[in-house]
């Protein structure tokens, strides 16, 4: 039997997650976000590694997601602040106050918090609740609301060498600092018992030996606890869809076939995923293909599935990876039913 679990992450003190639009001279951040086709890469390779010490071997683990029938589904990691307080991706969706019945009533309230909505990227539970109920009272609950307690963003500039004419390179590089025991980032994993106890071990693998995130050398990205259990009564939401008519994404998703869902996509953002191989079983790194997937918070008129996508470099224009292994990333969505106001599914009848 499958359940929802609420997998916690505390770093021993920061965290780069390269971005991919950085800018000029940048190594671009996420910010507070491990995209969830991140946390399967690594899961993906550690699988690989330590299979002898698991219950389920790599092959079975990595063919049930080729053949549509995944082990288990995760959303992205978002940020945990001070006693637990978790932050979710704020919906691409209209909340209650936009849509209210009188236009000049709506027009005041989207005066009133419409800069504040687009500078807001994730929203506590409590508000994320409030606004997929479609209830009154998200909005003031956001504008109380500050994601940067136990949180520091830094640019710290680093020296690149040219390795041909030893030239020297300034470039800056986004980091993200954690309170230690304090806070850090949490994701949703919905699998049966056993499943969960395989990915603890992995974790714990991932804990002891590599880390998760970019400029993990000089010490970026270590992880100094990890904690699962099971979902309790304030996620009872995920699972309840009466009187809801659209579901919210809580992870990248990228379709079964991109024609699909264009009639289904609501409102969304698309992100760029694009980077290197990354085994930790081919000495060899090259530049995998480029993808673009649905972003988290994008908003679907219907149930989304999703795939495993193949991102192996292509023969022809990257012949030094010719006879290894395969590169896949996570597509697979992860959702919440969300309830749109009748002038939106007007609009998209």
């Amino acid at each position: 039997m499958e359940k929802t679990y609420i997998v916690r992450l505390y770093f021993k003190n920061a965290i780069h997650i390269g971005a991919s639009n950085p800018g000029i001279g940048i190594e671009g951040t996420e910010g507070m976000i491990i995209h969830s086709d991140t946390l399967w890469a690594a899961l993906c390779n550690n699988w690989a590694v330590a299979e002898h010490a698991l219950d389920i071997p790599f092959r079975e683990f990595r063919d049930s997601f080729i053949n549509g029938n995944p082990l288990f589904r995760i959303s992205s990691a978002f940020p945990m602040t001070h006693k637990g307080k978790y932050w979710l991706p704020k919906p691409i969706s209209d909340p209650y106050e936009f849509c209210l019945p009188d236009e000049d009533d709506r027009n005041e309230m989207k005066m009133d918090y419409g800069k504040m909505l687009k500078r807001t990227s994730f929203i506590s539970l409590e508000s994320f609740r409030t606004w997929i109920d479609f209830e009154e009272g998200a909005l003031e609950i956001i504008e109380k609301e500050s994601l940067n307690e136990g949180f520091s963003d830094d640019i710290r500039p680093h020296n690149t060498l040219n390795r041909t004419s030893m030239d020297s390179q300034i470039y800056h590089s986004g980091t993200t600092y954690f309170d230690k025991d304090e806070t850090g980032v949490y994701f949703l994993l919905q699998t049966t018992e056993q499943v969960k106890d395989i990915i603890q071990k992995l974790l714990y693998i991932i804990k002891d030996t590599a880390g998760i995130g970019g400029n993990r050398g000089i010490g970026m990205g270590t992880i100094d606890m990890v904690n699962i259990e099971e979902a309790d009564d304030n996620w009872d939401f995920l699972d309840e869809t009466e009187d809801r008519n659209a579901y919210c994404t809580l992870s990248l998703f990228y379709p079964e076939k991109n024609e699909e869902y264009l009639n289904s996509a609501h409102a969304y953002n698309l992100i760029l995923r694009k980077g290197w191989t990354g085994s930790l079983s081919v000495g060899r790194q090259v530049k995998r293909k480029t993808v673009h997937m649905f972003g988290e918070g994008s908003i679907f008129l219907e149930e989304p599935n999703g795939q495993l996508v193949d991102l192996t470099p292509d023969k022809k224009t990257t012949p030094l990876w010719n006879g290894h292994h395969e590169i896949y990333r996570y597509g697979y969505a992860l959702t919440v039913p969300i309830k749109l106001c009748q002038e939106e599914e007007i609009e998209n009848e």
